[in-house]
């Protein structure tokens, strides 16, 4: 185990309050020895991530103020005197500069009139040039010939949340196996993106998609600010009787090369059968419509929101890894959540 990744653990682990420690240490008792490294590795790269310490501020003496003050004022003061004993050359130089005369000039009109020169040029006025407002953001585009999701009751879950809960939860009914309430997720390894934050905005443009398609949408979160566990989530879709459950993720892998769209369904409830099917597809669809790469289907009892919601059609779609660099950039790019909400409108309508 590289040990400076083990030393700052240690610190993180000092910084922890102790409920918080004894849980970090029962997941590192209870994992194989083989995924401690990484676990640790990965868990102190997510911790600084989210735990940057602010610069400390600047701050000025009185001391200070008072000597930039006397300096100003010395400095306006030469000028002055310098102005006063120049101002004939000054002036001068001045109005060649802005293409003004450089003297006024006087001539005589046929009846013996004076007649003032040149008209001397006007300066712009000091009012600053109107700055363009934002324009506000256009409605997601809806085709006519779009897809029919009219009666459908669909959930989203935009995967993760900005603040971690320690909370322990069932990751299955009646299993023994544990996990966190809520975690913030990945982090873009280029782009420093937070997971929470751009499942966000691929839910809320799948959101506005599938509305203007005429499905009813639930979104399970609208703000990064919460805390709901995936037993919650799951909860959502079937307490509206969902028709498909959404969860969003953007994952992270140990090998910085894996780079693609995969999709994990549960092992369990009423849809089971024909899931890895169903979930193989939606890979092949979203992979080919964003440009990536589709990484299949894994049938799984290893993710809570799934298992407590395998009443409903269920699918984790990972719509990349932002460990890789590749899948980071494209999933920054701004067409590339409608991409993805028009994708995974055509596969529910196959």
């Amino acid at each position: 185990m590289a040990e400076d990744n083990l030393t700052k653990f240690k610190e993180i682990l000092a910084k922890l309050p102790e409920d918080k420690r004894k849980l970090l240490y029962k997941r590192l008792h209870d994992m194989p020895a083989s995924k401690r490294e990484a676990y640790i590795a990965d868990f102190t790269k997510k911790y600084y991530s989210e735990h940057k310490e602010p610069e400390p501020k600047k701050t000025s003496s009185a001391q200070s103020i008072a000597v930039g003050l006397l300096a100003a004022l010395v400095i306006v003061g030469l000028g002055y005197f310098v102005y006063v004993f120049n101002k004939t050359s000054i002036d001068r130089k001045f109005n060649e500069m802005f293409g003004m005369p450089a003297e006024e000039t006087i001539e005589t009109s046929p009846d013996g009139n004076p007649i003032m020169g040149p008209e001397p040029r006007r300066f712009p006025t000091d009012t600053p040039t109107p700055i363009p407002t934002t324009p506000t953001p256009s409605p997601v585009p809806v085709p006519d010939e779009h897809p029919d999701l009219s009666g459908l009751v669909i959930v989203i879950d935009p995967g993760h949340q900005e603040e971690y809960n320690y909370e322990q939860e069932e990751v299955g009914a009646g299993t023994s196996a544990y996990k966190d309430k809520g975690t913030p997720g990945a982090v873009g390894v280029t782009s420093g993106v937070k997971e929470y934050e751009l499942t966000l905005k691929y839910a809320l443009v799948m959101k506005d998609y599938f509305e203007g398609c005429g499905a009813e949408v639930i979104l399970t979160r609208e703000s990064s600010d919460v805390n709901i566990s995936n037993i919650e989530r799951a909860q959502i879709a079937i307490d509206n009787d969902a028709d498909y459950f959404i969860r969003i993720h953007a994952d992270s892998a140990p090998d910085a090369d894996i780079s693609g769209v995969k999709v994990y369904v549960p092992e369990t409830g009423s849809y089971a059968s024909n899931a890895d099917t169903n979930g193989e597809r939606l890979a092949e669809i979203v992979a080919d419509e964003i440009g990536s790469t589709s990484l299949g289907v894994v049938q799984s009892n290893s993710y809570t929101g799934l298992n407590h919601a395998d009443s409903v059609k269920s699918y984790q779609l990972v719509v990349g890894y932002l460990s890789n660099a590749d899948d980071d950039a494209l999933l920054g790019q701004n067409d590339t959540p409608y991409k993805t909400a028009v994708a995974v409108a055509e596969f529910i309508v196959e």
